[in-house]
C-alpha cells in the first residue's frame, strides 16, 4: 500500500516498525472520508476510511495488512455494508489495493500529510 507508506513518511514515520501498537494518524481532506492508519498489532496495520452510519464506525473500505520485513500483505478486507474477506494467507487486492492507491493520492491525502507536517 505505497500511499500509506508514502503517507506515513510525510508524517515523520520511516517504518511500521517504528510505531507502537494502537498508534494511529489520522488524514482530512475536504469531500472525502478520513484516513486513518493505525498499527493494531506488532505485526499489523489497518488502512482505512470510515463514516458513521446510525451510530455505528462503517468501513469504506478498510484493509488489513500483515508487515513483515517491509512488505505489506493484505489479510482482512471491510467495505460495508457489501464485503467482508479474511484469508490469513494473503487476499488477492492487486487490483483494489492499485486503484485504491491512485485514487488516495489524486485526492490529495499526500500532499494533507505533508501540509499537516509543515504546519506542527
Amino acid at each position: 500500500m505505497n500511499a500509506a507508506k508514502d503517507i506515513l513518511q510525510q508524517l515523520g514515520v520511516d517504518s511500521v516498525a517504528e510505531m507502537g501498537v494502537n498508534e494511529n494518524y489520522t488524514v482530512e481532506v475536504d469531500g472525502y472520508e478520513n484516513l486513518t492508519i493505525e498499527k493494531i498489532g506488532e505485526d499489523r496495520v489497518s488502512v482505512g476510511q470510515y463514516y458513521i452510519s446510525r451510530g455505528d464506525l462503517m468501513s469504506d473500505p478498510e484493509v488489513v495488512f500483515v508487515v513483515d520485513s517491509g512488505d505489506w500483505r493484505p489479510v482482512r478486507f471491510t467495505q460495508h455494508p457489501l464485503a467482508h474477506d479474511h484469508d490469513e494467507s494473503g487476499l488477492d487486492l492487486d487490483e483494489f489495493l492499485s486503484t485504491w492507491n491512485k485514487n488516495l493520492r489524486n485526492q490529495g491525502f499526500i500532499d494533507a500529510a505533508t501540509q499537516r507536517m509543515s504546519s506542527e
